[in-house]
């Protein structure tokens, strides 16, 4: 109730803007009972991050369960970048502005981005060895560019309410197939010569 209560206020207002005192009108008790529960907004920001982690923990412990762990990363995508309504990504674009100021709230974000980093780098390594990705994709590098598009999603989304998601979404899988089928290298240059000794040999 006091995060979805904290949520409410900074899509409104602006997270600067928002006080402790609007979180807990918002939330329907007095300043008194939040600062029980949250002395800061800091420490709000960084109940949300958990609140986020263990959803994603679920999600992402499902999609290691599952047979198909590319189809059902595709379902979760389209959950958070189509179904998710407009103002999660106003919330979102407020909390990393806020981190690029903040220390307190930068490194919440920033370990709550490690940690989704390597469950998804693991759940590609996994589908990977399932024959589900081509065996020459990095998965991190590919989660580099997957991940890129989508926080590009996002901004584009918080910015314009005319932004089609579900377009956008339709075009981030375009380029997710292409990735995981080998056909759009993302290796390095040397990388790519050393993969390829028939094309080394004919540049030599």
């Amino acid at each position: 109730m006091i995060l979805d209560a904290f949520e409410r206020c900074i899509v409104r207002s602006g997270f600067h803007r928002t006080t402790m005192q609007d979180v807990a009108r918002e939330a329907g008790m007095s300043a008194g009972n939040l600062y029980r529960y949250f002395v800061s907004k800091e420490q709000l920001v960084s109940g949300l991050c958990e609140r986020d982690r263990e959803r994603f923990g679920a999600d992402f412990q499902h999609a290691r369960e599952h047979s198909d762990v590319i189809g059902l990363l595709t379902e979760l995508g389209r959950k958070h970048f189509v179904e998710e309504p407009r103002s999660r990504c106003i919330q979102f674009m407020e909390i990393w502005a806020e981190a690029t100021r903040n220390p307190a709230v930068g490194a919440v974000c920033m370990a709550t981005d490690r940690e989704v980093t390597e469950q998804i780098v693991g759940l590609f390594d996994l589908a990977r060895s399932r024959g589900q990705i081509a065996p020459n994709v990095d998965s991190a590098a590919a989660f580099a560019v997957l991940s890129a598009i989508g926080d590009g999603m996002h901004m584009h989304r918080a910015l314009d309410p005319d932004f089609d998601p579900a377009e956008a979404f339709r075009l981030m899988l375009v380029v997710m197939k292409a990735i995981f089928s080998g056909q759009l290298d993302l290796n390095r240059p040397q990388e790519a010569e050393a993969a390829s000794p028939a094309r080394s040999e004919r540049s030599s």
